[in-house]
């Protein structure tokens, strides 16, 4: 790869965008192209562009833009010769990167990491021998480029393993990194049906309890699926059912949808919210349960709860460590009341639950 140490002059028209540019790097911020703006006004564009031969655009899509928007005829680059496409996905992640700063969104950055990983030759799990030698780069070296920790960078780039509309919805901030790594161990199918379900349902932000708890009752419905279809299948084999009649049962199984109803199943139960969750707003979990079979509706919401009475029992063992040693030493007037004042809020919600359980 050679970058041209001279400059030239190419036409704007003429000039293009890599088809990948917007999927790794974000727009600059509105003061950051404001101030460039300025600047082109006041200088002109004082760094060239970085273009292949073939007018594709590496490095300087915003400077091409006002450029363009400005009327100019003609801009200044370098041009890159003898590039693989490897070598200008590298590029195009490290040249923007030095000028634009730390991106923000998930789904850019995990793109960014997994071109750096190939660029480098890095392998997801263990490294291979000799990969940490000091002449190569290693799993560290590129989460401290994109500004990241090892762990971090590992949950993003699991995040490749979602559907695109998925990934949009991470992009948007819809789905964290945890969640969306949830999500990621679900198949292609499973996926697609949640994600038309949340977005179906304008679900603004997705928990990544819930989305713990929806995986788990889809992995159990899966497996009971799974035990059903076993089981037909052994009761064919005692009858010498032909092949035929197998596979058309296997079929069967597949055209249902996964947690559709099945004739003898309860319908969907329109009441499966408690009293307790009457309040809560429209989550996934609301989302997503219409689309399953009434009892794992259920399950949705109990796994989700037990999953918030585990944190709350934590929180409730943890302040009982942290205050109790100076319970003894309470003199001071206003500690005392500020103690009475958060033992009168569990009271509070210990009466709730208790009227709430009393009338089930």
């Amino acid at each position: 790869m050679l970058i041209r140490e001279e400059v030239e002059f190419r036409r704007v028209d003429e000039l293009r965008e890599h088809p990948l540019n917007r999927m790794l790097n974000s727009p600059l911020g509105s003061m950051e192209a404001a101030l460039l703006e300025n600047s082109i006004d006041e200088m002109g564009i004082q760094d060239p562009l970085w273009v292949t031969g073939e007018n594709v655009i590496i490095s300087g899509h915003e400077r091409w833009k006002i450029a363009a928007r400005k009327g100019m005829e003609n801009v200044p680059v370098r041009v890159i010769e003898s590039a693989t496409e490897e070598e200008l996905l590298y590029l195009l992640v490290m040249a923007n990167d030095a000028r634009r700063g730390d991106e923000k969104d998930p789904m850019r950055k995990a793109r960014k990491i997994k071109v750096l990983y190939d660029y480098w030759g890095i392998t997801v799990g263990r490294p291979k021998s000799g990969q940490n030698d000091h002449n190569r780069k290693t799993r560290r070296d590129v989460a401290n480029l994109v500004g990241e920790g090892e762990r971090t960078a590992r949950r993003l780039l699991r995040l490749l393993d979602l559907i695109p509309e998925l990934q949009e919805l991470v992009s948007r901030g819809v789905i964290g990194v945890v969640a969306g790594n949830e999500l990621a161990a679900l198949s292609e199918k499973e996926q697609r049906q949640l994600s038309e379900a949340i977005t179906r349902s304008n679900v603004k932000e997705v928990r990544s309890q819930e989305i713990q708890a929806i995986r788990s009752e889809l992995e159990y419905l899966r497996e009971r699926r799974s035990q059903q279809v076993d089981q037909r299948e052994e009761q064919l084999d005692l009858l010498d059912v032909g092949e035929d009649v197998v596979e058309g049962m296997e079929n069967w199984e597949e055209d249902v949808p996964d947690g559709g109803q099945r004739d003898g199943l309860p319908e969907e139960d329109g009441e499966w919210h408690t009293e307790l969750e009457k309040d809560i707003p429209k989550t996934a979990i609301d989302a997503v349960a219409p689309t399953l079979e009434a009892s794992s509706a259920r399950n949705l919401r109990r796994r989700l709860l037990i999953k918030k009475l585990d944190k709350a029992e934590k929180l409730i063992e943890r302040l009982e460590q942290d205050l109790l040693p100076f319970f003894d030493n309470l003199t001071d007037a206003v500690v005392r009341e500020r103690v009475h004042d958060v033992a009168r809020k569990l009271i509070r919600v210990s009466e709730r639950l208790d009227g709430v359980v009393s009338r089930r």
